[in-house]
């Protein structure tokens, strides 16, 4: 097919994708996928076959191939083969397995790379970015992506049409080991986003980016650069916002070319893209492109086996709160590593406990990573589902009896929405990029797994929800300290206080602008009408030892931690607990105020895990939230997906121990058997119960 030319990088991206994102939206298919990665191009014929029918005997109906491919496609620039594939897609159509292909441009070819060396990035220290691994290519280089149009225009119409070919898969997580690019293509196009974000009036970025400071004042909009850090020191907070709002958007520009090829070529398609990676905006125009998100999930990256339950529940309502459900192109399927580390290999039954913990918390498709461990190469301790001998073993024996309940499982999963009634703000790109700019040593992001981990613990149906979504099925929400707070989101926020909703803000929230500068108003800033209290002084305790202030909180003394702030309440806000101690002595510390039917709790210390076992409860006494199956064993993990038809009780038990779970009589799709209430579940057990909506 034709090969598009350079779009304007000047106009605003159309979405090519689903509209809206919101934490509830299921993805719309008519299957359950479950499947592996696939990398046909490393292994021979007699391989190949025999690969096919095991997975078809695995009950695996999908694989993912292609994305690291390039090479192969087109061995030379203009000269195209795609007969391997070609014949394996036919003998995987024969067993009855689908494929999602992968654009292969995060990988391109070495005759690509010594042709056109400006495709090349650059990292921050200006040294040039060389071949021999991946994403060593420019998004913003105008010569990568015409090359990239043109391998995705020559996929697209070759295998427009194959009726194995189901979905693509853009590139191969973006961002994933480098997200920075100075190149010289990168330096003219950031001048070129500037000049469009502040059309042409630099005044207004002097202004936004606060150049007066430092002699940074900028008289032409060609003498900009990207900033660097460390060169010679620190970087200007507003520059390096807008410095992540380009790369996001560089990024998004790039997939988004390749998404309307394929769009072009066959509308049966469904288009994904897996990450999660850093500087992407996930809740804008680069998942605005897709039918679903994809989120690969590594589980053993958390080494602490106690915490791992709640790091992967963390993370895969993190995925969720981006844009709804979600599939898993990539599962770990054993031990993984590259030069330098290995991770922990999955127990027996353990690997089940991780799909089935998706399952409850979002995915509505699911692929390990990856069919075969490979032999070569960076990533030959990245282990699959079969060993490097190809000889299968335990993990494949779980794979295929966890795909002969899948299809039980799966197709109920369709349609169904996973219930959040208690949830922590999270998902926000310029959020995160605030908090990084100036953290005083504050970790937003440990803010915010204190939180959702006090959730879980308190058995609720807990989850993770950008501000900007509904949160009208929420009783209780969590800003753990958002500094940048878009004056948007706080009159709905204020709308669902007023009818019912319980609020707790963090301290340090609502003090910086949109534009990554600290607010002119008094702390919290745009939150302070909500709050009913403000900010008289503040403080970073680097060392409580020797200053030590407590926190009297529902008749506990807590040490304070990592931070403080002296609060003033208005008139109609109550005090909920002091400071003792030195100057703050008697001091107000926590405050709520009543806001129509709801509450807001604003709360002028660190939101830590501490802190967290003596505050959970007082806030939930000013709610009607209750467990998910109250008297439910702490380990073991409980959620519900559920839609107007149909209801599925998930529980997973991550303790080292039987345990028993209250679950309601219903039908247990796992082992396809009723359920008459209470079930006992071994180590690393899981139940799905089905039940009736209402």
């Amino acid at each position: 097919m034709p090969i598009p030319a350079l779009p304007d990088d000047t106009a605003p991206l159309l979405p090519l994708g689903r509209p809206g994102a919101g934490h509830r939206r299921p993805w719309d298919t008519a299957r359950f996928w479950y499947g592996a990665c696939y990398y046909p191009e490393h292994w021979d014929a007699a391989t190949r076959r025999q690969d096919a029918e095991r997975m078809a005997a695995a009950g695996l109906n999908v694989v993912r191939m292609g994305e690291f491919a390039w090479d192969l496609f087109e061995p030379a620039e203009g000269r195209f083969d795609f007969a391997l594939y070609d014949e394996v897609l036919a003998e995987l159509h024969r067993h009855g397995i689908a494929v999602i292909l992968g654009t292969p441009t995060a990988a391109p070819p070495l005759w690509l790379s010594r042709a056109h060396p400006e495709i090349l990035r650059v990292d921050a220290r200006g040294v040039t970015l060389a071949h021999g691994s991946r994403q060593h290519a420019s998004h913003f280089s105008p010569v990568f992506r015409r090359y990239s149009r043109a391998i995705t225009a020559a996929l697209a119409g070759h295998f427009a049409g194959h009726p194995a070919v189901v979905g693509w898969q853009t590139d191969n997580e973006i961002h994933c080991h480098f997200s920075e690019d100075h190149a010289p293509a990168a330096q003219e196009a950031f001048r070129r986003f500037l000049e469009v974000r502040y059309r042409g009036d630099l005044a207004a970025l002097n202004h936004a980016w606060g150049n007066a400071f430092w002699a940074q004042t900028c008289t032409a909009f060609a003498h900009l650069e990207t900033p660097r850090d460390g060169l010679p020191t620190y970087q200007n907070p507003g520059a390096r916002l807008d410095y992540v709002r380009f790369l996001a958007d560089g990024a998004a520009r790039f997939q988004h070319e390749q998404v309307a090829i394929l769009r072009a070529a066959d509308a049966r398609w469904f288009i994904t893209h897996n990450g999660l990676m850093r500087h992407l905006d996930y809740r804008g125009a680069f998942t605005a492109d897709l039918d679903v998100l994809g989120h690969d999930v590594y589980p053993m990256f958390c080494h602490d086996h106690a915490r791992r339950p709640e790091w992967l529940a963390r993370s895969l309502d993190h995925a969720r709160c981006l844009s709804g459900n979600f599939i898993i192109p990539e599962l770990q399927a054993g031990p993984g590593g590259q030069p330098g580390y290995l991770l922990d290999t999955p127990e027996p039954g353990e690997m089940r406990s991780f799909v089935y913990e998706s399952l409850a918390r979002g995915a509505d498709s699911l692929l390990f990573f990856r069919w075969r461990t490979c032999r070569m190469g960076a990533e030959e301790y990245w282990c699959g589902i079969l060993d490097h001998d190809s000889v299968p073993r335990r993990r494949y024996a779980e794979v295929a009896a966890i795909g002969a309940e899948l299809a039980r499982v799966g197709p109920a999963l369709l349609g169904t929405a996973v219930r959040v009634e208690a949830a922590v703000a999270d998902g926000d790109l310029a959020v995160e990029t605030a908090a990084a700019s100036y953290s005083c040593g504050l970790d937003l992001g440990e803010a915010t797994r204190d939180a959702h981990r006090a959730l879980l613990h308190a058995g609720l149906a807990a989850g993770l929800v950008h501000p900007a979504d509904d949160l009208s099925t929420l009783g209780l929400y969590i800003i753990p300290g958002w500094e940048l707070i878009d004056p948007a989101w706080v009159a709905p926020l204020e709308r669902w206080v007023a009818a019912g909703g319980v609020l707790v803000i963090g301290p340090r929230s609502g003090t910086r602008t949109p534009d990554n500068r600290i607010t002119a108003d008094t702390w919290p800033g745009v939150l302070r009408p909500l709050a009913g209290a403000t900010v008289q002084e503040f403080g970073r305790l680097n060392h409580p030892a020797s200053r030590p202030f407590t926190l009297e909180l529902a008749g506990r003394a807590l040490p304070a931690s990592g931070w403080y702030e002296l609060l003033a309440p208005d008139a109609d806000t109550a005090v909920v607990a002091r400071w003792r101690g030195r100057h703050l002595d008697n001091q107000p510390a926590i405050t709520r105020r009543a806001h129509g039917r709801g509450q807001v709790f604003y709360v002028g210390t660190w939101l830590d895990a501490a802190l967290w076992e003596a505050l959970l409860p007082v806030v939930l006494a000013t709610t009607t939230l209750r467990p998910l199956l109250p008297g439910c064993p702490p380990a073991v993990h409980v959620s519900v997906r559920e839609n107007a038809t149909r209801r599925l009780w998930f529980a997973i038990n991550h303790g080292e121990q039987p345990a028993t779970v209250p679950l309601p009589p219903g039908l247990d799709l796992v082992s396809g058997r009723r359920s008459d209430g209470p079930m006992t579940l071994e180590r690393f057990g899981v139940a799905v119960v089905q039940t009736e909506a209402g």
